[in-house]
């Protein structure tokens, strides 16, 4: 696996790269930053626990399981995971999320991490990708939908953002003929 450098619509550039386990504090930066927003990710927080996440970051092994880091600097604002099905009747299916800090939302950065991991998602031979969006988050839906993905049914008033229930949606896109 590779990492890439890209330049983004506003002129920055970052590597998207797979993660390594010293992305540990840098990981948990991000996803706290992104969570304590309440309204991009289902965490809150994450009790910053360093051998926790490094433990978490060597359980992706790159051939079921992967997370590309976006690197600004040494920093990651931005990640992108999936994981495989781990039963033989869903083998075939691969969960993906993802979470872009504040700041670097808007400028491509999105579409490069999605278009990465279903780069990958293909050349393992996967058939099928799979996310859940907020129904509030019409920027990740319009970029969803245009790669491909497709609505395939909502769980009603089903996450709780900042004192409204909403619906979370659930999208899929077959990646093989």
């Amino acid at each position: 696996m590779r990492g890439e450098e890209v330049t983004l619509k506003d002129g920055r550039k970052v590597v998207i790269r797979p993660s390594r386990l010293r992305d540990a504090q840098s990981l948990l930066r991000n996803v706290n930053l992104i969570g304590r927003e309440e309204v991009y990710i289902l965490l809150d927080h994450v009790v910053p626990n360093l051998e926790e996440e490094r433990r978490w970051l060597g359980t992706f092994d790159g051939v079921r399981t992967v997370l590309f880091v976006a690197d600004a600097d040494g920093e990651a604002i931005g990640s992108a995971d999936c994981h495989g099905g781990t039963y033989a009747k869903t083998r075939h299916v691969g969960g993906i999320g993802i979470a872009i800090r504040d700041g670097w939302r808007g400028v491509g950065l999105g579409r490069m991490l999605m278009e990465r991991i279903l780069e990958w998602m293909r050349a393992r031979g996967f058939k099928k990708a799979e996310l859940a969006v907020f129904g509030t988050n019409g920027r990740a839906r319009r970029l969803y939908e245009s790669l491909g993905f497709e609505n395939e049914g909502s769980s009603r008033r089903h996450v709780l953002l900042r004192g409204a229930y909403e619906d979370e949606i659930h999208m899929g896109l077959w990646l093989q003929d």
